[in-house]
């Protein structure tokens, strides 16, 4: 395993490749967490609502079952916002800084091959602070894949919250 590099190791600054290395070893990490919340989340909704229309087919008050699938519909339509502003708000903006911090030590690797100074860490604050927008003034180019991620699901949600609710009240007494 590599040692973090130390300014005493490294009197004339560090070699721009290591802290490459180390800066996009940071930003794999952000991306790895990105793609298992993601997925994690995904998985949860549908083995919830598959258990929801197990369960909404099985029972002896119809009603009572529409309501119980209402409410297990409405706990993942609040998940899902939940997960989404955790990505957005956060998660996101972590991946975001490491990146910001990558390129601009790229761009420092086209003239130098040693830096003095490391900067991942307040890069990835300015950015959890809002400076690296993952909005990006709703850039949604930019962006459409994570936006029709959490749209497509959060539309499925809605449908079943809105049919569940439907058949409740709908349901003959």
């Amino acid at each position: 395993m590599n040692e973090t590099p130390r300014p005493e190791d490294h009197p004339d600054g560090w070699p721009i490749y290591e802290l490459w290395d180390k800066y996009e070893a940071i930003a794999m990490h952000f991306n790895d967490l990105l793609i298992r919340l993601r997925t994690s989340a995904l998985g949860g909704v549908a083995a919830l609502s598959t258990l929801v229309g197990i369960f909404s087919r099985t029972g002896a008050d119809v009603r009572t079952t529409w309501e119980i699938a209402g409410g297990v519909f409405l706990f993942l339509w609040l998940f899902w916002i939940a997960i989404w502003v955790i990505d957005f708000c956060y998660y996101n903006r972590l991946l975001l800084g490491a990146v910001a911090a990558i390129t601009r030590l790229e761009t420092e690797s086209e003239s130098k091959s040693r830096i003095h100074y490391i900067e991942i860490s307040k890069t990835i604050e300015r950015a959890v602070e809002g400076e690296f927008s993952s909005f990006d003034k709703l850039n949604l180019k930019r962006n459409l894949g994570r936006w029709l991620f959490y749209s497509i699901v959060f539309l499925a949600l809605s449908i079943g919250l809105a049919f569940t609710i439907y058949e409740a009240v709908n349901v003959a007494p």
